[in-house]
């Protein structure tokens, strides 16, 4: 695509005078066939950190397009107070089910009470399942204190089959074995 057509396709439906520049272009809610593409634990400047999943969509119309998830284990919410334990067991079910759906069995151990040791622990234990895919639904749901930023609900299924190539075996014949040669034939 040249850029007059990105020009076009950037300013379609979109005024400058009202509009943010920084319209995002998310997802649509629907349920997408996805691989997991990359599992990190970025800290970001605010010192906010969280365990990151990348997913990119494999079929479809969105095809190659990627949804990051970033969960926190946070047990505790900026001001100090405690994170309420639904949304802490929510993240924690969140990740259970991509670990189930790849293949993943997690135990208590990935968990330490230590929030960083988590996520790296958790990443460890992510990443010979990137690369495999699953069944990624999104939901959207309306946020009361900043409707632009409508919640992005995520659950998953397991995701289509894909047969790995097997090794052809060569058939036994009674051929007669190959030639060997010695040093001694050798003209060097």
């Amino acid at each position: 695509m040249g850029l007059q057509d990105a020009f076009n396709k950037a300013t379609k439906d979109w005024d400058a005078k009202k509009d943010s520049a920084n319209q995002s272009d998310l997802i649509p809610a629907g349920t997408y066939q996805v691989v997991l593409d990359k599992t990190d634990h970025p800290v970001y400047d605010s010192g906010w950190d969280c365990l990151r999943f990348s997913m990119q969509v494999i079929k479809g119309k969105y095809a190659s397009r990627k949804e990051q998830l970033r969960i926190s284990l946070a047990t505790k919410t900026k001001t100090g107070k405690a994170m309420p334990d639904f949304v802490v067991s929510r993240n924690i079910r969140t990740i259970s089910k991509v670990a189930a759906m790849l293949g993943l069995t997690v135990t208590p151990e990935l968990f330490p009470d230590n929030e960083t040791d988590a996520y790296e622990k958790l990443v460890d234990a992510f990443k010979p399942y990137e690369g495999k895919t699953l069944e990624m639904t999104i939901t959207v749901t309306p946020n009361k204190k900043d409707p632009d930023n409508p919640y992005r609900n995520y659950d998953f299924g397991p995701g289509i089959k894909v047969e790995e190539p097997v090794a052809k075996e060569e058939p036994v014949t009674d051929k007669e074995p190959e030639p060997t040669v010695d040093d001694d034939d050798l003209p060097f």
